[in-house]
């Protein structure tokens, strides 16, 4: 039988919409209109989450009361993670967002064994203090695209999920890729195979190890 291993991105991919930016918005620091400006300049996401959340002054609670408001989670997402928990898949999260906003959306679900990657937030009164300890100096782009190598060197067949830009280089090197949004129409573009994306109910059925037919482009 296959070694899978998974790897997915969380905003707008395990949630149906880009929780940090829906916060920036609901905290009065951004517009839709100048988050598509940024996503279209490629701009520094590092430097992005730093200028934004480093001005919001909230409290823990109010914080993780918003995101609860706002995050939707894709159909599938909780079998898949309950499945691989009992089945020992690796499933992990590779993310340019925050982990204090990723952790109460997991813990909701019962999947808080989800390895995270991701960028790390602290909250103090005079902001979000925001660091990168698990990129290891890479950008981005490039850490995502070093979990699925890992997984790759210990001879597991990855699937990587995602939505965006930042989750080219990640997608481009997976064994299998599905993909929505951003990320769909840039794999379109550049001719590589993927598999559309509207929940995990799909990815499911193939670490199930049934016999599904993998539409893609």
């Amino acid at each position: 039988m296959t070694k899978y291993a998974l790897i997915t991105d969380f905003d707008g991919t395990i949630t149906t919409q880009d929780i940090g930016n829906a916060l920036c918005i609901h905290y009065g620091l951004t517009s839709p209109e100048k988050i598509e400006k940024a996503y279209n300049s490629k701009a520094d996401a590092r430097e992005w989450m730093k200028n934004h959340f480093g001005s919001v002054k909230t409290t823990k609670e109010d914080f993780e009361r918003i995101i609860l408001e706002k995050a939707l989670v894709r159909p599938g997402f909780r079998d898949l993670c309950l499945y691989a928990k009992e089945h020992d898949i690796p499933f992990e999260i590779a993310s340019g967002g925050l982990d204090i906003y990723i952790k109460p959306v997991l813990d909701i679900f019962d999947c808080n064994q989800i390895k995270i990657g991701s960028v790390k937030g602290v909250i103090k009164p005079e902001g979000i203090e925001v660091t990168f300890p698990d990129y290891n100096g890479l950008r981005m782009e490039e850490f995502k695209e070093s979990r699925v190598r890992h997984y790759q060197k210990e001879d597991y067949k990855v699937i990587f999920f995602g939505d965006g830009p930042g989750d080219f280089e990640a997608a481009r090197a997976a064994d299998i890729v599905f993909a929505t949004s951003r990320l769909e129409t840039l794999l379109k573009k550049h001719g590589i195979k993927y598999v559309h994306f509207e929940d995990y109910t799909l990815a499911l059925d193939l670490v199930r190890g049934k016999d599904v037919s993998l539409f893609t482009a």
